[in-house]
């Protein structure tokens, strides 16, 4: 018995959309990164299209939930659209702030009104590449090295001992 339009559309339909987990490192190589999926704990399909948002880009971390939109409902043609990595996630903001994160911890937390948090949870220091430019005043809670000399801790030579203070200082 020949199945009608409707049942093939119906078909079609159900299948626009699935769920999956990222099982392999993406390739990050090409102009679209591509990776694995495995749909339904065992359909695995490769070379899947992860398509990201303009100014981001991120390799998936394996075991990463994707949701793969199948183009016209062709499970042949999929792309992943939009993804997840729960055990990274972080847990706990506040109503309008946004994170973004990486697997070790790092975090750009936009605290919706309270300022801007940089938190590098690996221990490595934060890097600045280019000029940099502060408009407003800079608080430094330790010691600060400029140009190789400590901050807090440097010498002046030339200096008289006795209650006087050195001027300020010169260019």
């Amino acid at each position: 018995m020949a199945h009608s339009y409707a049942d093939r559309l119906f078909r079609r339909l159900q299948g626009l959309f699935q769920v999956g987990r990222i099982s392999t490192p993406p390739d990050d190589t090409g102009t679209t990164q591509t990776g694995q999926v495995t749909l339904n704990g065992t359909a695995v399909r490769d070379g899947i299209q992860i398509i990201q948002d303009y100014g981001f880009s991120a390799v998936l971390p394996v075991g990463s939930q994707a949701i793969v939109l199948n183009i016209s409902g062709d499970a042949s043609n999929g792309v992943v659209i939009r993804s997840t990595h729960q055990a990274s996630r972080p847990k706990g903001l506040k109503n309008g702030q946004v994170c973004l994160f990486d697997m070790a911890g790092d975090q750009i937390l936009l605290t919706n009104g309270n300022g801007i948090a940089i938190t590098p949870q690996s221990g490595k220091p934060i890097t600045l590449n280019g000029k940099t430019v502060i408009n407003g005043p800079l608080e430094v809670s330790d010691d600060a090295t400029i140009g190789g000399i400590s901050f807090l801790s440097h010498l002046h030579g030339g200096v008289q001992s006795g209650g006087s203070t050195t001027g300020k200082p010169q260019s």
